[in-house]
């Protein structure tokens, strides 16, 4: 079972929680608000094909819906945001309405447990490095804390180390952080950052007219 599935699987929903941090707004909030639950529901296909148990699904997908409701009432204004609040992911699929507190039980529970599933801590982290907070969004530093626990779980190959800045990275076979490894010059980063947001939001705004026009001539 090749470790990187979770992460991989998870590149759609890091772009959309990207393009939201960013200020990218859907232009149609029932379109968007079903290609999300699309994501979850392709996540759990996913990690099915990827030979993981039910009940590892099930958590994974818990805390993607987390993530995602959690970006979204945090970045969507208006009629969008009521749309999502009208029934926020874990609703539809959990009938759930505290995965901020939920989830963050379940990370401390994993992280004190005897033996930790990898599995769970690899999703865990990923999604806590993609900005899932829950309670915890007042106290970065217990935040920080909970994620140096995961990390000690997942598997060497996988390892990760954290950088001053306070994140999590993934680090080469010779053990060095592959932050660390580049020089980076502050300008270009901001130019980057600034192309990626602009090229995510052009990218998240076609992709949902075609959506939302595909939904039009299928009704």
């Amino acid at each position: 079972m090749n470790q990187m599935l979770i992460r991989g699987s998870l590149l759609d929903t890091a772009l959309v929680v990207s393009a939201l941090s960013f200020g990218a707004q859907p232009e149609h909030s029932v379109s968007w608000y079903e290609y999300c639950k699309n994501l979850v529901i392709q996540l759990k296909q996913s990690l099915a094909e990827g030979d993981y148990a039910e009940s590892e699904i099930e958590q994974i997908s818990y805390a993607q819906c987390a993530l995602l409701d959690e970006a979204a009432l945090k970045f969507l204004k208006g009629a969008d945001r009521d749309v999502w609040e009208m029934e926020p992911l874990q609703v539809h699929f959990f009938q759930t309405y505290n995965a901020g507190d939920v989830l963050c039980n379940r990370i401390e529970e994993l992280s004190k447990s005897p033996s930790p599933n990898p599995r769970l801590a690899e999703a865990y982290l990923s999604i806590m490095n993609l900005g899932f907070r829950g309670r915890y969004v007042l106290d970065e530093a217990e935040a920080d804390r909970w994620r140096e626990q995961l990390a000690k779980f997942v598997p060497v190959e996988l390892s990760v180390d954290k950088t001053s800045d306070g994140y999590f990275f993934f680090i080469d076979k010779k053990g060095t952080p592959i932050k660390n490894s580049i020089r980076v010059n502050p300008t270009w980063v901001f130019i980057g950052c600034t192309f990626f947001a602009v090229c995510v939001y052009l990218i998240f705004n076609y992709y949902l007219d075609n959506l939302a026009q595909s939904l039009q001539i299928k009704a």
